[in-house]
């Protein structure tokens, strides 16, 4: 079976895992500045198991 580029198999449980968009704000205390992080992460919807994708941007 091939998986395509944004699925791949998950170690804990064997399903198809997905490749989600995730974003974290931050806000800088005393400040009314904010930062946000883009980054990836394999999430597997059958049994919750995640990692950070490898190609991550941020």
């Amino acid at each position: 079976m091939e998986m395509s580029i944004d699925a791949k198999e998950c170690p804990m449980c064997g399903e198809r895992m997905r490749l989600v968009p995730r974003e974290v704000v931050d806000r800088i205390p005393g400040t009314p500045k904010t930062t946000t992080t883009r980054y990836q992460e394999w999430l597997c919807p059958e049994c919750d198991y995640f990692e950070e994708s490898e190609g991550t941007e941020g």
